[in-house]
């Protein structure tokens, strides 16, 4: 006798995200439907839902035309937190229209229209999508009330239609990178897609809403054990030239670069944009007993202003050296060991029209400002090396307790190349007061 066709597979799945259960349904279509459960989810109780559309070169492959493999990943994450949480993998590959049309669309995208113009050019739909499957697999698993994880309205809309009530929508977005911007924008635009505009990482931080100061970009690069440097001072390609590319994309994006004179006596670096198109920034150098050297590059390379902050014990005869070499000379309070108070710094540079500011190094000037709870944005480039002795990334920062460590919001890594980058704002209203 012949066996009744199965329609539901499940199983154990323990994940990085969790202890997970797998469900694979079989609908009468053909169609199969994954469903990764975390907690009890059937009831009345409300329970996080994620519908994520099937995407091969953004998940598998690593492409960066997309959002999709970082959706993947913070949707399981959620659900993997989450009391009652399940996400449904379906078979939606490139928005329904598959992987071959997918990719005939990313060629006219090569050519220069957006994803939407793509698929008209195609005859094909711009959003193809069914979730009629989705709601009857979510039915089956006993969902009636969901939170539901999206950016878009439309899967609200149609789990509403097929009986599942919506009773909140949680946003799930990923952090732009140096080429899904456009892609992210027209979704929003054209689309209707509920993005909160989150800045991607090149890009300076929003005006900080006191006007008292530059809004403030700390990037570094580091390898893996904290170094950004090796105990001789080197610290050139600490990073991968995908890395090397994103730092260059922000000093495009920022009204000025700082560095402190000990970065520029060991590196003697240009400190302007080559690797992208942009505009090279305004060159700050922090140097308070004036020791920039008159054949530095950063003098001999016109291509943007230099200014050098010092302190007003700095010798009236250095400063003219540097003038006549093509720099300028900004004068600000000393501090106690006598370097530049990086407060009145910020000041200054703010009364001369500078918005947005990128720090770049070196270890005195990033734990000045990291001590001085005056940076809005970190950008760390963690690279795959070890090197033992050497710099360390940050100094002291008067922190006794681990219970009082910084800690960020929209925190995010990122691979770029060979590379991770964290990305975070600093939660200073967690941390004390200095004085």
């Amino acid at each position: 006798m012949r066996r009744a066709r199965e329609t539901e597979a499940a199983a154990s799945l323990p994940t990085r995200h969790g202890d997970l259960e797998i469900h694979v349904f079989r609908l009468g279509d053909e169609t199969e439907v994954v469903a990764l459960v975390h907690g009890e989810i059937a009831g009345d109780e409300p329970v996080l839902v994620r519908l994520h559309s099937e995407c091969l070169t953004g998940e598998a492959l690593g492409s960066l035309r997309c959002d999709c493999g970082e959706q993947l990943e913070s949707g399981l994450e959620q659900v993997g937190r989450a009391d009652r949480g399940v996400l449904l993998y379906l078979r939606h590959e490139g928005r329904g229209i598959g992987l071959f049309d997918k990719i005939r669309a990313y060629a006219l995208q090569d050519g220069g229209l957006d994803t939407v113009d793509a698929n008209v050019a195609l005859g094909l739909p711009i959003d193809g999508r069914d979730y009629t499957a989705a709601a009857a697999v979510l039915r089956r698993l006993g969902v009636r009330r969901a939170r539901v994880m999206t950016n878009n309205p439309t899967k609200l809309q149609a789990l509403a239609d097929h009986g599942i009530e919506v009773v909140e929508r949680v946003p799930i977005e990923a952090m732009p990178n140096r080429v899904n911007g456009s892609y992210l924008r027209t979704k929003a635009r054209r689309m209707g897609h509920l993005l909160d505009s989150e800045p991607s990482m090149s890009s300076a931080p929003a005006r900080n809403g006191h006007h008292a100061r530059p809004a403030v970009t700390v990037h570094y690069a580091q390898t893996i054990d904290g170094r950004i440097a090796a105990r001789t001072g080197d610290a050139r390609w600490v990073s991968g030239e995908s890395s090397m590319q994103l730092a260059h994309e922000l000093r495009a994006s920022h009204d000025a670069v700082m560095v402190g004179i000990g970065t520029v006596l060991a590196d003697d670096p240009h400190l302007t944009v080559r690797l992208v198109e942009g505009r090279s920034p305004i060159r700050v150098i922090v140097d308070s007993t004036l020791r920039l050297p008159i054949a530095a590059n950063v003098l001999a390379d016109r291509t943007a202003r230099t200014i050098i902050v010092t302190t007003p014990s700095a010798t009236q005869e250095r400063a003219r050296a540097i003038r006549s070499a093509g720099g300028e000379i900004l004068r600000a309070h000393a501090d106690d060991s006598g370097a530049v108070e990086m407060k009145d710094l910020l000041r200054r540079l703010r009364g001369i029209g500078i918005g947005s500011l990128l720090i770049e190094g070196g270890r005195g000037i990033i734990t000045s400002a990291l001590r001085d709870h005056v940076v809005d944005r970190l950008t760390v480039c963690i690279a795959p090396k070890v090197i033992g002795e050497g710099v360390a990334a940050v100094g002291d920062l008067h922190i006794d307790y681990l219970r009082q460590a910084l800690t960020f919001s929209s925190a995010r890594f990122v691979t770029c190349g060979e590379d991770l980058i964290f990305y975070g704002e600093p939660k200073w209203e967690d941390l004390p007061q200095t004085a």
